[in-house]
């Protein structure tokens, strides 16, 4: 217990002195529920356990030729203001086939997320689901081997619902106890 606290107070005085230290971001995400703000419920769900409590972020069809498509920039804003106020949390990038390209959308999430400033130990790939079902399929199973407790999923509002039931359904038949809300980009 006082291991926990003593992280979860290391965890809060990093993060307030980045927050005072770094330049202000532009883009904070949506205000509410995907905010990076250190005081909205997805930050206090975040800073409750950080080595257990991860960030998803779900992949969208890039271009023929590798454009990335606007609603994965928007995901990739939200994803990077969270991962970097919240130092101490990993985050799975999910996104497997890009048609004829050698790489990945995970891949590609990486090279975007890196541009916005997040270091690449704080990134883990899922590169191989297709599909949403897929997504939260492998990714429910990367969770449960990693002994998480919840995660907060990254996607578009047109997208979460589905999202989180398909996350939901995959942990229910994985026997996983996980905990997923919603990060809207």
């Amino acid at each position: 217990m006082r291991v926990r606290v003593a992280a979860l107070l290391l965890a809060l005085l990093t993060a307030l002195s980045v927050a005072v230290a770094a330049p202000a971001r532009t883009d904070t995400g949506s205000l509410g529920a995907g905010s990076a703000d250190l005081f909205s419920p997805n930050s206090i769900f975040l800073w409750q356990s950080p080595p257990t409590r991860y960030i998803v972020v779900l992949g969208a069809k890039m271009g023929t030729f590798g454009q990335t498509p606007a609603i994965l920039e928007q995901r990739m804003n939200v994803a990077a203001n969270l991962a970097l106020s919240h130092p101490f949390n990993r985050m799975i990038v999910s996104g497997g086939n890009t048609w004829w390209l050698p790489v990945s959308e995970a891949q590609f999430m990486n090279v975007g997320l890196l541009r916005r400033g997040v270091p690449i130990w704080q990134m883990i790939n899922e590169a191989a689901s297709t599909s949403t079902v897929a997504n939260a399929t492998n990714t429910v199973a990367m969770l449960k081997h990693m002994g998480a407790t919840g995660a907060l999923i990254v996607t578009n509002g047109f997208h979460m619902g589905r999202a989180l039931n398909d996350f939901r359904t995959a942990a229910r038949k994985q026997h996983a106890r996980l905990e997923f809300r919603p990060a809207y980009a």
